[in-house]
Order: C-alpha cells, then sequence, then structure tokens
C-alpha cells in the first residue's frame, strides 16, 4: 500500500512554514509533490535529507529551528569558576552517550549529594515525596548506576543560580528552545518583584523554577508554591531547584505538569490542586511552533481572542486564576503592546476591573531580537491610568481611556506631552491609507548570490533595497537583476512595479519614502504602495516629515515599517488648492538639478503644523525626540 503525507506534515516536520515549503517548490530546492498536494514516502524522506544536509538553509535565521548548536546557556551565572564547571559538565556529558533526561539526573544526583540533602546510601523513604519521585526517576532510567556514579567526581555547591538548568539549557539544541519559545529570564528583571511569604504563588510556565529561585524567600511557606509546564523534565528539576532551596528533600511544593494554552493539569507531584493564587509571575512562551491543526484549535477554543499567539492565550487563562486582589506579572513582546493581532487581548484586560502598570525593558533578553516588557496586573482595583516606567526608570501615565477601538493600542513610549500632540494632530478631520490603497512587498529572489548581480549588462535592471532609498530619491543601485519572476521566491504582479507608486523602507525607525515615476523594481527590503484617494506626490511629502516618524515612533516604537502602521496615519482633509500647491512646490524641487529639499522640507513642515494646530514650541519638540539635539 502506497502511503503518501501531505504538504502540512512536511512543513511541520521540518519546522518552517507551509508558505516557505511552498516557495521552495517554486524555486526548486525541493521537487513538486508527487499527487497533488502529497508527497510519497520516499520522497518525503528524500527531502527531509536534503533540507537537513543544505547547511546554507539551517544556519540561516530564518530557519534556525533546524539547527543542532549547541552553546553554553550560563542562565546568568557570572562567576568565572561557576562558569568553568559549567563547561565541563557539559563537556563530560557530549563525551557520555548519556540522553539528555539521564544527563540531567546524573548532574541533580552529584548536586543532592554533594550538598547532603541525600547521602552515598541514600534509599527510598516511602514517606518522603521527594525520595519516591527521585527513586522514581532513576528506576526508569536507561543505567542507574552510570547515572549514580557518572558526575560523582564533581562536588556542586548550591548557590541559588539553577546550574542546573543551565546545564539542561546547554545541552539543547538551539532548535529545541526556539520550538519551546524557551528563553532565560535574567534575574535583575525581576528585583521589584516582592512576594510575602504567606501568599500562594504560581509559575504556570516555569521551566526549571529560575524566576522563582529569584522571587521567593528562605521563609516562604513551600506548599504554597505552584510550578507548571509542559516540560516534564524541567519540572523535575524545578523540584529538585526547590530542594536545594529550602535546604529540605521533605519540603512538598505543588508542582504539576500543565499546558497553561488549554489550563489542564497532569499531576507530578502535586499536593493540592489550587486554581485561584495571590501571585502569578511568569515568562510565558513567545512565538512557540505549532502545527496547522494546533493553531485551528486554538482559534476553536479561544475565539474571544482570535489568536494561536501562545504567550495571549497564556495570560489570558491567568487572569482567571487570581484571588481577589491577586496580582500577576508577565513578560511579553512589547509588541503585545501595540501590534493589531493582539488587539483582542488587549481589550479583554483594559475592560477588566485591574489596576495596569508596564514596565518597558528594552532588549533585556539574550537572543530574543524583540523588545520587551513586563506587564504588572492588580486584580479588582480600578484605575483610569496606565503607570509606565521606562528604561531611564522615569514614570509617567496614559488614560485608559484614550486606548479604544479598533487596535486598543498602548502607546508605551508616549509621555503626557506627546500624547497630547498625538491626540491633537488625531482629532483633526483626516482620512487614512485603510480602503482603497494597494500595499506591495519587494522582491524576494530566494537566491541574491545567484540572481543579484554588481553591474549592468543588456538584459538587466536596476533593483532597489531599503537602504537605497533616502527621503524622496533613490540612490544609485548597487544590484541589478534579469527580471524573471517565475524564477523568485515571493514576487507580485509586474504591473505593480511598473506604476508610479511610493516605496519605502522596511526596515526603519524613521519613515522614509520616495515617489517612483520609473517604474523600478524593488528588492524585500524596500516596499510599496499605490493609491488614487489622496495625491502621492502630497503622502510622501508628509510621510518624510519628522511628525510623520514621531507619530510612527510614539505609536508603534518599531524598526519594521508594516502595512498596518502605514493605514493608521492621518492624513489631514486639504482642499484642492492645498493639494495643487503642494504638487507645485513638489515638481519645482525635484525638477531642479540643485534640488533643495531642506527648504523644501520647511515648507511641508509649516504646511503640517498649520493644519494640525501643532505650535512652533511643539515642533522644536518633536524635532528634538525625533532628531536629539544635534
Amino acid at each position: 500500500m502506497n502511503v503518501f503525507i501531505p504538504k502540512e506534515i512536511v512543513s511541520e516536520k521540518l519546522g518552517v512554514s507551509l508558505a516557505t515549503i511552498n516557495n521552495w517548490i517554486k524555486t526548486k530546492v525541493i521537487p513538486s509533490p508527487d499527487i497533488q498536494n502529497n508527497y510519497s514516502q520516499t520522497a518525503f524522506e528524500n527531502i527531509v535529507e536534503i533540507i537537513q544536509n543544505n547547511q546554507y538553509r539551517l544556519n540561516s535565521r530564518a530557519n534556525r529551528t533546524l539547527q543542532n548548536k549547541k552553546t553554553i546557556c550560563y542562565l546568568g551565572i557570572e562567576d568565572k569558576n561557576r562558569k568553568q564547571l559549567l563547561y565541563n559538565l557539559v563537556n563530560d556529558f557530549e563525551q557520555s552517550n548519556l540522553s539528555v533526561d539521564d544527563g540531567v539526573l546524573s548532574v541533580a544526583f552529584s548536586m543532592l549529594l554533594s550538598n547532603k540533602i541525600i547521602d552515598g546510601n541514600w534509599q527510598c523513604n516511602k514517606d518522603s515525596m521527594f525520595d519516591i519521585f527521585l527513586s522514581d526517576w532513576i528506576d526508569k532510567s536507561s543505567n542507574p548506576t552510570k547515572i549514580k556514579t557518572f558526575f560523582s567526581n564533581y562536588k556542586i555547591k548550591n548557590l541559588d543560580d539553577d546550574i542546573l538548568g543551565a546545564f539542561y539549557q546547554s545541552i539543547q539544541s538551539i532548535s529545541q528552545k526556539s520550538n519551546l519559545g524557551s528563553y532565560y529570564t535574567p534575574s535583575g528583571l525581576l528585583n521589584g518583584i516582592k512576594i510575602p511569604k504567606d501568599k500562594t504563588i504560581l509559575d504556570p510556565c516555569c521551566g526549571s523554577g529560575s524566576i522563582l529561585l529569584n522571587i521567593i524567600k528562605k521563609e516562604h511557606d513551600p506548599s504554597k508554591i505552584f510550578a507548571r509546564d509542559i516540560d516534564e523534565l524541567a519540572i523535575k528539576i524545578c523540584f529538585i531547584n526547590l530542594v536545594l532551596f529550602f535546604n529540605n528533600k521533605n519540603i512538598e511544593p505543588n508542582i504539576s505538569k500543565q499546558d497553561l494554552t488549554e489550563n489542564n493539569n497532569t499531576d507530578l507531584f502535586l499536593k493540592q490542586n489550587n486554581n485561584n493564587f495571590d501571585y502569578i509571575v511568569t515568562n510565558p512562551p513567545w512565538g512557540s511552533k505549532f502545527s496547522i491543526r494546533q493553531k485551528e484549535n486554538f482559534y476553536k477554543l479561544y475565539p474571544e481572542l482570535a489568536t494561536s499567539e501562545t504567550f495571549s492565550i497564556c495570560l489570558y487563562n491567568a487572569t482567571k486564576m487570581l484571588n481577589k486582589n491577586g496580582e500577576l506579572y508577565f513578560f511579553l513582546p512589547h509588541s503585545f503592546l501595540n501590534v493589531s493581532t493582539h488587539k483582542n487581548i488587549r481589550q479583554y484586560i483594559f475592560n477588566e476591573n485591574n489596576e495596569i502598570s508596564i514596565k518597558l525593558l528594552g532588549n533585556a533578553f539574550k537572543g530574543v531580537v524583540s523588545e520587551s516588557i513586563l506587564l504588572h496586573l492588580k486584580n479588582n482595583s480600578s484605575n483610569k491610568n496606565i503607570l509606565i516606567q521606562n528604561k531611564n526608570a522615569n514614570m509617567y501615565e496614559i488614560a485608559i481611556q484614550s486606548i479604544g477601538s479598533p487596535d486598543y493600542i498602548v502607546s508605551a513610549n508616549s509621555k503626557t506631552k506627546d500624547s497630547m500632540i498625538i491626540n491633537k494632530i488625531y482629532n483633526a478631520e483626516h482620512i487614512t491609507l485603510k480602503n482603497n490603497t494597494v500595499f506591495v512587498l519587494g522582491i524576494v529572489t530566494g537566491n541574491n548570490k545567484k540572481h543579484l548581480l554588481e553591474k549592468k549588462t543588456k538584459n538587466t535592471e536596476p533593483i532597489f533595497r531599503g537602504k537605497d532609498i533616502n527621503k524622496y530619491v533613490f540612490l544609485e543601485p548597487k544590484y541589478y537583476l534579469e527580471f524573471k519572476p517565475d524564477l523568485y521566491q515571493q514576487v507580485a504582479s509586474e504591473k505593480y512595479y511598473r506604476k508610479e507608486k511610493i516605496v519605502y523602507r522596511f526596515i526603519s525607525d524613521k519613515i522614509i519614502c520616495a515617489l517612483d515615476k520609473e517604474n523600478f523594481l524593488l528588492l524585500n527590503s524596500a516596499n510599496l504602495f499605490i493609491t488614487n484617494d489622496y495625491p502621492m506626490e502630497t503622502i510622501v511629502a508628509f510621510f518624510n516629515s519628522d511628525i510623520y516618524t514621531f507619530i510612527y515612533r510614539k505609536l508603534f516604537h518599531s524598526k519594521k515599517l508594516l502595512k498596518s502602521h502605514l493605514q493608521t496615519l492621518p492624513l489631514p482633509v486639504l482642499s484642492i488648492d492645498d493639494h495643487k500647491h503642494i504638487y507645485n512646490l513638489y515638481n519645482e524641487t525635484f525638477s531642479n538639478k540643485d534640488k533643495n529639499i531642506s527648504l523644501f522640507q520647511y515648507q511641508i513642515d509649516k504646511i503640517i503644523c498649520d493644519t494640525f494646530l501643532i505650535s512652533k514650541k511643539e515642533f522644536e519638540y518633536i524635532k528634538v525626540e525625533v532628531n536629539g539635539n544635534s
């Protein structure tokens, strides 16, 4: 009987999206399906071998989920000797032929002996939850004798630094951590979180327990500590870490295997199944990799959220587990505040009776490009304002009533003065590019080395990258392309490239755009849009103003200029004469060899200020915010 495997299964096996699989088929990286969208078993195995042996694709940032490279993960360990100890443990493990599970157990056994939690003659004590747990773990291992002795020459003093979790992270591959969305929370980010010793505390995505180690005290009642995670080995480490922390193998914390996105428990060593807590503190997974079926299930389970993003679902479920007057601390990506994908969870949070504060953390997590925040909610404690603390520890407030539909964007980087200026702009009569505007992405060749040439030939034409675009103008092209759309990984209909259009840098913390009247081709770091609702000369003139970069930065705090950002920017309703005046200014400036762009921008800025009633003092403030004091 012939077995056929759908494309979806191929994408899940390789840890890439279905769109990537389709692009690989289009660019002939992998063969087309044998029957409709299905591969034979032989073809499937060949594809897996092709991709896993293709070092270029395995090592690219986009396909990091396929990497098997291991790196030492210190989890905040700074002492030189401690780092050397961890390195030696990992190096010995690599030579041991132990599984990851057995390696962790062997190091754990050595730590327990080193700190006299157990002795060399240890035997299971049926009255101790920990002894039963440890005995069961050893009994299920592949080689109990080797596990008990392999790291016996090490004396691993307990410093409450989660060296066991660091060992576990270090012997995992990058792909395992990426698929789980698991990355270490630096201890310095937890300094402001104080948990009274008589209160219940839950970390529902605890990993090896490093957050708990940094926020509980030795005086805390272990029975009031709850730890949950989907990674069974991680929560075993968490239990051992807590035993070491309290220096007592007879403690009985409540630890269970649980997927917070489904809110179901599998008891491992759970004393009491508490569903309401005084404090919930966690760093949930960000961007975990799920199959298409899992994502569809999330949409069915949480139609009110309309998302498959893990942290949104975890936050939603966690809020329902707080006691009256309970407090919640969640580490989240900054995009939680302003990306439309998360608007439903934001609306839910703001409509609940919560006191809300947000701490801006910047790039706080090693290995994570996204900036991050710490969200703090206090249940049953109404407040009309959201308290913001920025990276410089400056405090300011945002009125909750200023955050509204359709997207419930939180402009956390906007101080009170910023919000007043932005509100003044949006209160003026305006339109947006939401309707009747075509947004188009630049070309993704799939292999720039093959397709891009540094010298022009008879059959090639210029292709412009984002960095080849300055305000209003295109720089000299660095690359040329023979346009063959069928060969590229991603390409829009040619008609859009061959029209008059506005081209903008995609990767930028400023709005930088130019009007293209020469039908240029664009690489994927440059995107375009075309609209008939508003003169494109006016749009380019306005968008290149510091005023619009000010709006972009304060509302979205992004280094990627997205379609959703551009669709939100306000374009004032102007008279025909006003548009004609701007059109004439534009043509006079850019038809001249010696373009005086500074004078042109000065005239445009004056029009914008007059239209939006921005004072001279406010405009000077905007320029300093955008460009600094230079």
